[in-house]
């Protein structure tokens, strides 16, 4: 992950911490957290199949990560409610994850040549452009 796209996760987290804060607490970050994570991975599946680059231990340490990630955003709401009695803070956090595995799951797309429109297209263009830099690197 690059600058620029940890600074895009960072002002997502705190739009959405400011947004749960003036809503009095989203609810469902964590739940839009795990199914997103879901879709990821199951996509991230498709991909290296389509790909014929399957590869149980990538799949093993992707999976390993995300279930890292939900410990974490839980950690997080656990130590705000204790601490601030509060969880929008927390609620930024999943949102800025729920931003990351949505990116992941359009690269997934992009690796798969799947077909987009419109201003959906235009940021998967980004993407695939920066994926195949990524891969130009390695």
């Amino acid at each position: 992950m690059n600058g620029i796209e940890k600074w895009i996760l960072a002002v997502l987290g705190v739009a959405g911490g400011v947004w749960s804060f003036l809503v009095d607490g989203l609810g469902l970050a964590v739940a839009t957290l795990a199914v997103f994570m879901a879709i990821d991975y199951a996509s991230g599946l498709a991909q290296a199949f389509y790909n014929r680059q399957l590869n149980s231990e990538v799949g093993y340490r992707g999976l390993v990560k995300k279930v890292y990630f939900l410990l974490l955003v839980g950690a997080c709401y656990m130590f705000e409610n204790l601490v601030f009695g509060t969880r929008h803070l927390a609620d930024g956090v999943a949102i800025s994850f729920v931003a990351m595995e949505f990116i992941s799951i359009a690269e997934n797309g992009v690796r798969m040549n799947a077909p987009f429109s419109g201003a959906f297209e235009a940021f998967l263009s980004i993407v695939k452009k920066k994926t195949e830099i990524e891969k130009d690197d390695k």
